[in-house]
């Protein structure tokens, strides 16, 4: 079994929208076809469209992305 090899990993900061709280998740971009590779190219992308975030705290589906670094 191969590792997977990366076009880019993001931190995305949350905001739940159910108990207030921030959070934070990072998330690995696999590097195939049309990968977002900059933090304007995600925010655009289907990919990020498809993720789905929740809550460590509360379990609930996060309401809000705050913010996004690109993480080297």
């Amino acid at each position: 079994m191969t590792a997977m090899s990366l076009a880019a990993s993001f931190k995305i900061f949350l905001k739940c929208e159910n108990c207030r709280r921030p959070s934070s998740v990072r998330l690995d971009v696999p590097d195939v076809d049309d990968a977002p590779c900059d933090v304007e190219e995600l925010v655009d992308s289907a990919f990020l469209q498809r993720q789905v975030f929740t809550c460590e705290i509360c379990e609930s589906a996060i309401g809000t992305i705050i913010g996004i670094n690109r993480v080297e």
